[in-house]
């Protein structure tokens, strides 16, 4: 059953890629200085060039968009105005510094915003969850990019504990994933909070308070998990912002991603690597979805009935 609901969110995350990509081809074509009009529409012929030739398909921003796609998803090669640049081999190779920020970042949220959310709803009106609750608050009131220089003006210059630039030592991993984890991790917290408030006060757990649970184990068993569910529904919906806070961080402590490099393309106006910057990130953006799916496929009990109800209707 899990095959098959991946299946079907695969096939609804290919044409919103291509649509995605349409829109920003399109964009990017007609901007000022930009040279994606001078694209070839012929490759090296295959099987897209036979059909443009057999058809006398001209030149334009709708055939170029197609030869791109086709290089794209049929040789995994990113086309470039310069023609000598190996544009695939260096966003591909940039691409995995920034999905090892991102899931870095993503792991710090999850790993400590559950527990704090858990501590200030099963605390509520106490000073834990005064103290968790106004941490979340001053965190979520931050921009990354304020956050970031704040994070380098202490650790860095003040108190000399972590370097500022690179990533040639584990430890140069610290502040740029502070940077991207802060908004989801004061959201997190939030969530989980409010979740685990609410999860408390059902008649399911005073059902087992009154044969005897622990109230520990209510609220791990039970409220936790429960209160997974709308989690990881909030954390996709923050899905592109937790990326762009990957690129704030990128940019800031020079760490050669996607965000990086998108930056610099985007100041040098070079449209080409801009395009193959975006089409990565809105991937990323999509499988980070897909996984929010499958997660909340395993969590969700009515999401497991109702698939398993459409595959016996198809049988």
């Amino acid at each position: 059953m899990m095959l098959r609901y991946i299946l079907k969110r695969i096939l609804v995350i290919i044409p919103a890629l291509l649509a995605s990509m349409l829109a920003i081809f399109v964009l990017l074509t007609y901007l000022p200085g930009s040279r994606l009009g001078m694209l070839p529409i012929y490759g090296d012929g295959d099987l897209l060039d036979r059909f443009f030739v057999y058809f006398s398909v001209p030149a334009n921003t709708f055939t170029r968009y197609l030869r791109y796609a086709w290089d794209v998803f049929t040789k995994l090669h990113f086309p470039s105005v310069f023609q000598h640049r190996d544009l695939t081999g260096e966003t591909l190779m940039r691409a995995k510094f920034t999905f090892l920020l991102t899931m870095l970042g993503l792991i710090f949220m999850i790993v400590a915003g559950i527990p704090l959310g858990v501590a200030a709803g099963h605390k509520k009106g106490k000073w834990q969850d005064t103290l968790i609750s106004s941490f979340s608050l001053v965190l979520s009131s931050i921009p990354p990019f304020c956050l970031s220089i704040f994070l380098a003006l202490l650790f860095c210059l003040y108190l000399h504990w972590l370097p500022v630039f690179g990533i040639e030592e584990p430890k140069n991993y610290i502040l740029p994933v502070l940077t991207i984890a802060s908004g989801g991790l004061a959201k997190t917290i939030q969530v989980v909070r409010q979740n685990v408030i609410a999860e408390m006060k059902k008649p399911y757990t005073k059902t087992l308070r009154a044969k005897g649970v622990r109230e520990e184990k209510i609220l791990l068993r039970h409220a936790l998990r429960n209160s997974l569910i709308p989690t990881i529904t909030v954390l996709r919906e923050m899905s592109a912002e937790i990326f762009m806070s990957t690129f704030i961080a990128e940019y800031f402590f020079a760490i050669p991603g996607i965000g990086y490099y998108l930056v610099s393309a985007i100041i040098a106006r070079d449209y080409s690597v801009v395009f193959a910057c975006s089409i990565v990130t809105a991937l990323f953006i999509l499988l980070f979805g897909l996984l929010c799916d499958v997660l909340f496929f395993l969590l969700e009990p009515e999401v497991r009935g109702k698939s398993l109800n459409e595959g016996g209707a198809h049988e």
